[in-house]
């Protein structure tokens, strides 16, 4: 059991604009977990880019990813909750993808791993997402005839990602659907383009991080964020901290903001207030 568990969003948050932990983050974090910090992440990235962010960190509490679809031990390298998408609903979603001419990526638990599975590659913004991942992260992506073939091979996450003058309208609809739950936020690295993620309707930030405080026993929980799609994860919190560069809806939320994520505000701030252990200025 743990008093406090600490949760973090990534993007924005914790990472650098370069998609890293600074060095001065990884130091404070490295003797804070070594110490028995009880921190893991909240992140709408799946396991295939985070363990390769976070590789050298000793997280061993679960991972909270893709926006709470699924829970990922660290240690074993393995999925220990998934929330999957019921098959009436999945094609209800894949329906209204084509109506509106997207197919995009789906993330799919057939056991304790996790699958990325697409069609074709039919956008720009596909293809940029897909060759990043594959060369930066050496994610594995596997290529299906039809996504409806994938009903059955335990669905948790469809993303696509496009301007909002190209997703709003299908947001909308989704909006409407029963049975799912839907993400819509600005990138935080191209502010011309918005993630939609759609997901089963007990998988988010808030969910995920309440299976997490059950799991451990917190008796309260501390998060961080930036983004919209950090509200759920401040639902779920006792304390809510937003840094500097969050989004106003956020900070309004919060009960502290603090510095921005480029100054390893996060970090300082565990540094500061987490009594495990007293710990070295760097």
């Amino acid at each position: 059991m743990t008093d406090t568990l600490y949760v973090t969003d990534l993007d924005g948050t914790l990472l650098q604009p370069d998609v890293t932990v600074s060095g001065r983050s990884f130091a404070i974090l490295s003797e804070l977990l070594d110490k028995g910090l009880p921190l893991t992440v909240a992140t709408a990235r799946t396991s295939f880019s985070v363990l390769p962010i976070l590789r050298g960190l000793p997280f061993r509490l679960p991972l909270i990813l893709q926006n709470g679809s699924v829970l990922h031990d660290p240690v074993t390298n393995r999925i220990v909750h998934a929330a999957v998408i019921g098959p009436d609903a999945f094609r209800s979603v894949l329906e209204l993808f084509a109506e509106f001419g997207f197919n995009g990526f789906v993330f799919c638990v057939p056991e304790d791993r996790l699958e990325c599975c697409y069609t074709e590659l039919t956008t720009e913004h596909m293809r940029r997402y897909y060759q990043e991942r594959r060369v930066k992260y050496d994610k594995p992506f596997r290529q299906v005839g039809t996504l409806a073939e994938l009903a059955g091979l335990n669905p948790v996450f469809l993303s696509l990602n496009a301007p909002p003058a190209k997703l709003g309208p299908l947001h909308q609809k989704l909006r409407a659907l029963p049975g799912i739950s839907v993400a819509y936020y600005r990138d935080v690295y191209e502010p011309d383009i918005w993630y939609l993620e759609v997901s089963a309707p007990d998988a988010s930030k808030y969910h995920g991080i309440c299976r997490l405080r059950e799991m451990t026993g917190a008796k309260s929980v501390t998060g961080f964020g930036d983004n919209h799609n950090d509200i759920p994860l401040f639902r779920a919190c006792d304390t809510k901290i937003a840094v500097g560069n969050a989004a106003d809806e956020l900070k309004a939320l919060a009960d502290a903001v603090i510095g921005r994520n480029t100054e390893d505000a996060v970090a300082e701030y565990l540094r500061k207030n987490f009594h495990g252990g007293s710990v070295t200025e760097k």
